[in-house]
């Protein structure tokens, strides 16, 4: 992989966690205050487990440097 595909890889990865952080925002807003019910924990493990993921590949890739 060229450091130019590199590059664009990373900014793929870095939009998706952006996109998952709004959700994970989104989720935390709907509870206002209030404790987050059972289908809200667990959108947000899913959504913390997604970004994880985003991050260990954004690692990855750094690796083969």
């Amino acid at each position: 992989m060229t450091n130019e595909e590199k590059s664009d890889y990373y900014h793929s990865l870095l939009l998706k966690h952006d996109r998952l952080d709004g959700k994970v925002a989104d989720i935390k807003s709907e509870a206002a205050g209030r404790d987050l019910n059972d289908e809200q924990n667990k959108q947000l493990n899913n959504l913390e487990d997604q970004k994880a993921q985003v991050v260990a590949e954004a690692h990855r890739l750094f690796d083969h440097y």
